[in-house]
């Protein structure tokens, strides 16, 4: 009785089934998490709850037939109109002598709501094209603090550069303070993609500090025009280009 009030208790959604698939027990929290009515479970089939329920998606099953306890993070479920992102895992346990299988289910569908915009965000910020004139395009490079942003960076920018129609790029790293090695070869294979594109690249505004980062590390970039700032780098484009078009 006491590990039943516990269970009530708890935040996360609780199931307790047989290896029958016989409903034995349901914790509030699993109640209100699919809109259902305690009374109308307990006694139920829980694969008869989802019929409609993908195969790799039927835990339960899965955990009876393979004899052993799951682990499903970042399951996609969609339940009576909801969208839901659940966590769910098992936990087989012997009760009388009878075999039972513990539920767990974790509701992270708001969590996984703010790591999307999270990672949109770091996209946006991390691959923003900013369009100086028609082909001619500006990006502000931002502090790696995440591993992702390197992918995002060799894999994005010559997508957005090609959906732009961007032939000239000006790589801005006023917002850089310090190099390392890793940063060099992110900056290489991210211009070697740029140049097979047919995109030529420049590099604007780069501190005193990281300047001398270069040497130190003995970072070479042969052929790479630089320029003191982003006034200098767009004044390039505009007399050695075409007539840009502002509109």
């Amino acid at each position: 009785m006491l590990l039943r009030n516990a269970m009530d208790l708890l935040d996360e959604g609780v199931v307790i089934s047989d290896e029958e698939y016989t409903i034995t027990y349901v914790n509030p929290a699993y109640v209100r998490m699919f809109q259902l009515q305690e009374e109308r479970i307990v006694g139920e089939k829980l694969n008869h709850l989802y019929p409609e329920l993908a195969p790799e998606k039927r835990i339960l099953s899965k955990s009876i037939k393979e004899k052993k306890d799951i682990d499903f993070e970042g399951m996609e479920f969609q339940w009576q109109g909801m969208d839901m992102v659940l966590h769910i895992s098992t936990k087989r346990f012997i009760h009388e002598g009878e075999s039972f299988i513990l539920i767990r289910i974790f509701n992270m569908t708001e969590q996984s709501r703010r790591e999307k915009e999270l990672i949109h965000m770091i996209e946006e910020m991390t691959a923003n094209i900013v369009t100086i004139a028609k082909g001619y395009a500006l990006l502000p490079l931002q502090p790696i603090l995440r591993e992702e942003q390197r992918h995002i960076l060799l894999e994005r920018v010559p997508v957005l550069c090609q959906e732009q129609n961007v032939s000239r790029l000006a790589i801005q790293f006023s917002g850089i303070t310090s190099i390392d090695e890793e940063w060099a070869v992110l900056l290489k294979n991210l211009m070697m993609s740029l140049k097979l594109l047919g995109i030529e690249v420049v590099l604007a505004g780069m501190r005193p500090q990281v300047v001398m980062e270069f040497a130190q590390n003995h970072i070479q970039l042969d052929g790479v025009r630089t320029f003191m700032n982003v006034q200098q780098a767009t004044k390039y484009f505009l007399e050695t280009g075409l007539k840009p078009n502002f509109k």
